[in-house]
């Protein structure tokens, strides 16, 4: 199959490149001119908890020629659709988009060529762009996993010849319950990159602040009961499960069952923080908070389920975009988090 990587930021270039090393035919869609210079000629290099350079082939979105088996989109949500207008002659009436994103892009990249060109993914491992060429991975090598599936919920054979490719780079669970598990993943990213992006912070760090620790948890439980309400049925991703049940806590004994849960699932991704973050301290002025913590905010909304946890991210990080606010654990003093007594 040939396939295509359309942004080639932190998580584009290690997947690209171990697609690449496979033998695949991957090509790199890149707009950055320093990065697409570096990965031609000096390749791609993985550092952190994996150590390699690998040969890729890079190219700018004007000089991409022919038509596309697979694209896999790892271009953050607000970059995604001007990304894919830049390659639509290179799709195809056969064409498959993977949206491997954080939060729920699918809608958008169906509405622009169709839902049945479209597989969801969601990608349970991070990485950090560390300069033109060059993304460190974040997540234990052997803890990196995708999961892909058929938005209708059918396992077939073009889903399973796209996750033999994603293999070369990751653990892959062909599922046929993709938009619950994307669901499950964005509470989890609202949640942890939520609070990493709010407190300029890694993942583990907000685990052992008590209070970061309690406004992950009740993000999760804001989620959970979201989930609930819309009849989704959240899927258990490294201990993380986010059901009303599970996260619910009303003294300090409870919280602490919901802490062990949490720090299961950070223990993989300890040293990590969000992209959410990566792109503030690269002085941007935009990010997914909008289409990650936001989702969540506006969900709730339609439903009539608070979220002061998800809002109050909102706020800290849209006021951190504009320099009214620094990343900071001192950003936790706008969040209203109520006293627990002891059980």
């Amino acid at each position: 199959m040939r396939s295509a990587i359309i942004g080639v930021g932190s998580l584009g270039i290690v997947t690209g490149a171990l697609i690449s090393k496979a033998g695949e035919d991957c090509t790199l869609i890149v707009r950055n001119e320093a990065n697409l210079h570096a990965l031609n000629t000096k390749g791609a290099t993985i550092t952190g908890l994996y150590d390699a350079t690998i040969p890729v082939k890079a190219v700018k979105p004007q000089d991409v020629t022919g038509i596309f088996d697979v694209i896999f989109v790892l271009t953050k949500q607000m970059d995604m659709i001007s990304a894919l207008k830049s390659i639509k002659k290179n799709i195809g009436p056969d064409t498959v988009v993977v949206t491997l994103q954080n939060g729920l892009p699918e809608d958008k990249v169906a509405e622009m060529i169709g839902p049945d060109h479209v597989i969801g993914g969601s990608v349970f491992h991070g990485a950090k762009y560390i300069g033109p060429g060059i993304s460190e991975l974040t997540t234990e090598f052997d803890a990196m996993h995708i999961y892909l599936g058929e938005l209708n919920g059918e396992i077939t054979e073009r889903v399973k010849n796209i996750a033999r490719i994603l293999s070369y780079a990751s653990k892959v669970s062909v599922v046929d319950n993709i938009l619950n598990i994307k669901y499950t993943k964005l509470v989890m990213n609202s949640a942890l990159s939520g609070m990493s992006a709010a407190l300029g912070c890694t993942f583990g760090e907000a685990l052992e602040n008590k209070s970061s620790m309690q406004c992950m948890a009740s993000i999760s439980l804001e989620g959970a009961k979201i989930m609930q309400a819309k009849g989704l049925v959240p899927i258990e991703m490294e201990h993380f499960l986010p059901t009303v049940e599970r996260f619910t806590f009303n003294n300090q004994s409870e919280l602490q069952r919901v802490e062990k849960d949490l720090r299961a699932l950070i223990e993989v991704s300890y040293n990590e923080i969000a992209s959410m973050l990566q792109d503030i301290q690269a002085g941007k002025t935009k990010c997914e908070i909008d289409d990650i913590n936001g989702k969540l905010v506006s969900d709730g909304r339609e439903l009539g389920i608070p979220t002061p946890f998800c809002g109050t991210v909102v706020d800290i990080v849209n006021k951190i975009l504009l320099k009214e606010l620094a990343p900071s654990f001192d950003n936790l003093k706008y969040f209203t988090i109520p006293a627990l007594e002891e059980k």
